[in-house]
This record gives C-alpha cells, structure tokens and sequence, in this order.
C-alpha cells in the first residue's frame, strides 16, 4: 500500500470536499460542505492519500485560550473537529495512523489534551480503543412535530424543525414525551492526554 499521511494544502480542497461528502453520506449526523472549515486558532489539517487520492482526513484546533472551543476550560487543550476514511479503505488502520500523527504534531505545538465529540457508536468504540476516556454526555433531538413547535412561533415566523441539544441535567424521558422528537442521539465527549 502506498499510504501517504501529510499535511492538507489549500490546492487540496476539492477533493477534500469529494472525500467528505463520500464519508458524511453514512454519517449520522452529516454535514454536506461547500468549503473547507478554516480555524481562527493553530490547526494541524491531515490528509491520508493513496496513489495521490484522498482517502481519508483529519482536522484539529488547538485552543489560544482555555474554553474558547473545548468544553472543559484546561490549558492545552484542542478539538479534533473531523476524522475520517473512505469505506472501501475502512479497518485497514487509516483512521488510526491520522489520529496518531495528529496527536504527535499536537503534542510537539505543546497541547496537554484533546477533546472529541460523536454521535456515531463506531466512532466511540475507534476513541476508546485508541485510549481516549468519555467524559460527558447530552443528547442531540430533532423536533419535527408542527402541533409541538407552535409554542416556539414568534415574530411571524413559524417553527417547523428544531434541532437541539438536551442537557444531561435534562430528563430526556420528559423531553421525548413531550416533544415527540423525530430523532434522539446520546452525543458524547471523549478525551485523551497528549
């Protein structure tokens, strides 16, 4: 195999936009892009090629301030924002190679941790294995029910869709009762000293 793990260029971006959308496709909670996210803080842009294709890829941003992106407010930490390989290169560990060289270039700009959030039950088995630890929980919901939206019309406009995140201090059963959401995932909060 000639799998090559370097860092994104700007010049990559289309077809880093085609790898995406391949992987986003399957994912649960996707989001179809039109750009590349660019990070206001120092950021380590991996991507994982084969032949000169992508395959795979990997985004972290590493925080300037404590709590400005991460959820717990520690010096030295960064979000792994994005992580993922095409499915016909999937369990060959690509995945794996990216998230360590991104977790070595992390460690040399000096982060003490990273953070990793998903919806996703594969992608929480694949951070556990690689020694990450959960450390909180919430749930996302999607609320499609006209009848129990009304209540949230204001201004003129009309509630049709909501999407949310329930606290953990949040009885879910209660929101589920109520709201009857079309959709409910436990989103989860991993992270790894570096």
């Amino acid at each position: 195999m000639d799998l090559e793990i370097r860092n994104y260029h700007s010049e990559d971006e289309e077809e880093w936009l085609k790898c995406h959308m391949l992987i986003d496709l399957e994912a649960i909670g996707g989001e179809l892009l039109k750009k590349k996210p660019k990070y206001e803080d120092k950021s380590i842009e991996l991507v994982a090629t084969l032949y000169g294709n992508i395959i795979g890829f990997l985004d972290i941003e590493l925080e300037n301030s404590p709590g400005k992106i991460c959820h717990l407010k520690v010096k030295g930490s960064g979000m792994l924002w994005d992580i993922g390989v095409l499915k016909e290169y999937r369990r060959q560990g690509i995945a794996t190679k990216l998230l360590k060289e991104g977790i070595g270039r992390a460690k040399k700009e000096e982060a003490k941790r990273l953070e990793a959030w998903t919806i996703e039950e594969d992608a929480k088995r694949f951070y556990e294995r690689l020694g990450f630890k959960k450390f909180y929980e919430y749930h996302h919901v999607l609320v499609n029910k006209r009848k129990k939206l009304k209540t949230l019309d204001k201004d003129g406009m009309h509630i049709i869709n909501v999407y949310a995140h329930v606290m953990p201090d949040t009885n879910i059963d209660s929101i589920v009762e109520k709201y009857e959401p079309k959709k409910f995932y436990v989103c989860t909060g991993f992270e790894i000293s570096v």
